[in-house]
């Protein structure tokens, strides 16, 4: 079993023996050394296509980071990164709870454009999807019930919209 805690831009991976309670460290990736990692979200697949857990990184550096875990020991190594608009603020992003590899996968994030962006992380040539515009302040939090047909999203002022997928 596997934890991750972040400081500064880095990455540590922790093991955790559950059958006697210990903890030890793991791997250190260094993401963007003095930047904050404002969100951390993972995803494990039961697929021949993606067998690797992977774990999605917002970073306040302009960067959205795809990683791939590839060890035990919580080693992990980049896949994708998406510029976005992300330097100040507390910007989430989070895996789009279905994903199909026949469709591509997709991740969401918030902005500091006042917008929230749809990716597919396995599309090379563009992969923004769609930019849903609404908000009059920097996007911070996105989440998704648990079939995609809505979205909730947060701004810097307050403001939460609920999206509904037609």
């Amino acid at each position: 079993f596997s934890s991750v805690t972040l400081f500064q831009g880095i990455i540590i991976s922790f093991l955790f023996d559950l059958s006697s309670g210990g903890l030890r460290k793991g791997k250190r990736c260094i993401v963007h050394e003095g930047s904050a990692i404002t969100s951390l979200s993972a995803r494990t697949w039961a697929s021949r296509e993606a067998p690797n857990p992977m774990l999605l990184v917002s970073a306040a550096c302009n960067a959205l980071l795809l990683y791939r875990v590839v060890d035990k020991e919580g080693g992990l190594r980049l896949k994708r990164k998406f510029n976005v608009a992300h330097a100040y603020q507390p910007v989430r992003s989070t895996f789009c709870p279905l994903m199909s590899f026949r469709q591509g996968a997709c991740v969401v994030s918030g902005c500091e454009d006042c917008s929230v962006w749809f990716l597919d992380v396995e599309r090379d040539a563009r992969p923004l999807i769609n930019r849903l515009q609404g908000h009059a302040a920097p996007v911070l939090g996105v989440t998704f019930n648990y079939n995609e047909s809505l979205l909730a999203t947060s701004d810097a002022s307050g403001l939460v919209i609920v999206w509904k997928r037609q």
